[in-house]
């Protein structure tokens, strides 16, 4: 049931997330927000003008939940070198831990990505810029302190961190093993060593 104080359309949005998340752009149909929601068509239609409307901003509503933790716990770092293993925790959180049901909505769009219309493709693209990007900086960052020195370039660190973590949250989820996670983890974090060679430690 939709809480007092949330809108139609944020309710539209929140329910429409989770059913994206768990099913997939395409599995999920119009009937399924309508039963999640409890309105009719055109109670749904009265804000979204189709599905793909209400993906767009699903998608958008499911990536501001990821970053919000993501915030939440890289506020509380000092050091870039704190913040690449927040974000290291944070993305294995996603399989057992998500903030939405069904795992990170980033990395589940971007599976579908190839297949989906060009504006959810964008975004999908988008957010893993954003992610990658993200780790790419902390790295700079950390490297012109004086916190480490990178034995490999920025982006090349920051893509093998993203592919192991979104890689071993599928194949735990799928198999319901939290210690396949945990062994990506272990090697992200002895990779994240081996290739960023702190000083003074």
């Amino acid at each position: 049931m939709k809480p007092i104080e949330t809108t139609t359309r944020d309710w539209i949005i929140e329910q429409s997330a989770i059913l994206f998340n768990t099913k997939g752009y395409f599995a999920c149909s119009l009937s399924d927000i309508m039963q999640a929601t409890h309105l009719q068509k055109g109670g749904i239609y009265n804000y979204f003008r189709n599905k793909e409307e209400i993906a767009l901003a699903a998608f958008d509503y499911a990536f501001q939940l990821v970053m919000r933790r993501f915030r939440s716990q890289l506020d509380q770092a000092t050091s870039c070198w704190e913040k690449l293993n927040i974000i290291i925790d944070q993305l294995a959180s996603m399989a057992f831990d998500p903030v939405i049901a069904g795992g990170c909505p980033i990395f589940n769009v971007s599976v579908e990505a190839p297949r989906l219309d060009p504006a959810l493709m964008e975004k999908a693209k988008h957010g893993m810029q954003m992610l990658t990007r993200y780790i790419e900086l902390k790295l700079e960052e950390g490297a012109l302190h004086g916190e480490f020195t990178c034995q490999k370039p920025y982006r090349e660190i920051a893509s093998v961190i993203v592919g192991n973590l979104e890689g071993a949250n599928i194949v735990a989820r799928t198999l319901q093993d939290p210690d396949r996670l945990h062994w990506a983890v272990d090697h992200t974090r002895e990779y994240l060593k081996l290739n960023c060679l702190r000083i003074n430690f």
